[in-house]
């Protein structure tokens, strides 16, 4: 079987236990395998007929409990997913990193610390809030459409390969460096409380919104 994601991280002390889970999209017809070192393998299966969200749940230790975890998915088809959205909120999530998965277009992950997306160049929408670590490297994305990363820690995002970015969505990010590509064309737009932004560069962006949809929302 093909590896198409990792994603490691450990388990928080939460009285309750810790409990997490993924919604996946598959491809209809196909089946993908979804490996936790702490649980036990769950076989996620499409109906023949429809794509279909499915749920791989994960119970990893007892309460109060911190211990270190890795999920990997694997499946024949290397197109089988289209849509992963992380439920990990009883976790801490270090690294999500997409080996090979060229169909998924949509992806949501908040509280990371690393991504790696080499492997799913055709993303085009994704949703980080929270992203905690020092860089967003966006450059392997160059079919973006829309980022959604409120409250990132990063002090620099790159999104100069992704001309198709139409939806930008950095409320709150801690950034002093935006990258983005000359051909963009922004229709949607929020950096407030974007402090450390230049001001000129906020002038740039509140620009090529209005120059590309003059509905368009831009907030500060």
């Amino acid at each position: 079987m093909n590896k198409l994601i990792t994603i490691i991280g450990e388990t928080v002390e939460w009285l309750e236990g810790n409990h997490g889970a993924l919604d996946i999209k598959v491809r209809r017809g196909c089946s993908v395998t979804v490996k936790c070192d702490r649980c036990r393998d769950v076989v996620l299966t499409a109906q023949q007929d429809y794509d279909t969200w499915c749920r791989a749940e994960f119970c990893f230790s007892k309460r109060w409990a911190v211990v270190p975890y890795i999920i990997e998915i694997y499946s024949e088809d290397a197109s089988s997913i289209f849509e992963i959205v992380d439920v990990l909120w009883d976790t801490s999530v270090e690294s999500v990193i997409i080996h090979d998965c060229p169909s998924l277009i949509s992806m949501r992950f908040h509280n990371v610390n690393s991504f790696e997306f080499s492997g799913c160049p055709n993303l085009e929408y994704l949703d980080c809030d929270f992203y905690k670590g020092p860089i967003l490297d966006l450059t392997a994305l160059t079919h973006l459409k829309s980022l959604q990363c409120r409250s990132s820690e990063a002090t620099t995002i790159d999104l100069s390969k992704s001309p198709c970015v139409v939806s930008l969505d950095l409320y709150g990010c801690k950034m002093k460096t935006l990258k983005v590509c000359n051909q963009i064309s922004l229709q949607r737009l929020c950096i407030q409380s974007c402090d450390n932004l230049k001001s000129r560069t906020k002038a740039w962006l509140e620009k090529n919104v209005i120059n590309n949809n003059t509905s368009g929302l831009i907030a500060y």
